[in-house]
């Protein structure tokens, strides 16, 4: 499973938030944030802490797979 951290960023930046802001309220290590966010460590329970802290469900951070053009 991948996510879409392009848009867990954005909705950082929005809030005006950085990597340790978001740890802070999601209760885990800003390098845990960091390695998620450069795609290193993505496991399901950190995707919905994640997204709970932003104020959403993990479903908005879901990514769909591409489809080439034939």
């Amino acid at each position: 499973m991948t996510y879409d951290v392009d848009r867990m960023v954005h909705d950082m930046a929005e809030k005006g938030w950085m990597k340790k802001d978001l740890a802070l309220r999601a209760r885990v290590s800003p390098m845990a944030v960091t390695r998620f966010l450069r795609g290193e460590l993505q496991t399901p329970r950190m995707a919905k802490r994640l997204a709970l802290a932003l104020g959403h469900g993990v479903r908005r951070y879901l990514s769909s797979p591409r489809r080439d053009a034939a």
